[in-house]
């Protein structure tokens, strides 16, 4: 489980060992917990900085479903804030919910986070989050779970979609 691992002295050198023989370095990844495994921030905590002082990404995924408090999110050393999709759906229903959206992403910038929205389906969930200045965006919209070795093909035919689309509108 990802809190014990946090805890075990060896984590963060076999980690580090598996990327470079990888030919990765640590800034190539980006480490995701969720709420529950930081719950008990005093043992997760040193490993967290220490993943953070070798380069490591660490975002906080499926955030607004757990147990964090705004402390927490401030004191520990995130690059990521990943908005559960419960936030997206629920802010096409009610004004409150898209302010408590809105807020949400306000508050990661100013805590100079990555904004990530999850469960991005259609294209009017993605506008909306543009609009509101989410950064990036995961979900069915963008692409579906896949097998590893067809990730190089849908990155090929990903890049050409978004070429077209950026002549479409830079020329219109």
């Amino acid at each position: 489980s990802t809190p014990r691992l946090l805890g075990e002295d060896h984590f963060l050198e076999e980690l580090c060992a598996k990327l470079g023989e990888n030919g990765l370095s640590p800034a190539d990844l980006v480490l995701e917990l969720t709420e529950s495994a930081i719950v008990e921030p005093a043992n997760a905590l040193s490993m967290l900085a220490r993943l953070r002082l070798h380069g490591f990404g660490l975002s906080i995924d499926d955030y607004g479903t757990g147990f964090s408090s705004l402390q927490r999110l401030a004191s520990i050393p995130f690059t990521e804030l990943k908005l559960d999709r419960s936030f997206v759906h629920a802010a096409h229903r009610s004004r409150s919910q898209r302010t408590v959206l809105e807020s949400t992403l306000e508050l990661a910038h100013r805590l100079e986070l990555t904004a990530v929205a999850e469960g991005v389906e259609t294209p009017d969930d993605w506008r909306l989050l543009r609009e509101l200045g989410c950064d990036l965006a995961q979900g069915y919209l963008m692409a579906s779970p896949m097998p590893g070795p067809m990730l190089s093909e849908w990155w090929r035919e990903h890049a050409m979609r978004i070429a077209r689309l950026s002549d479409s509108t830079f020329h219109s």
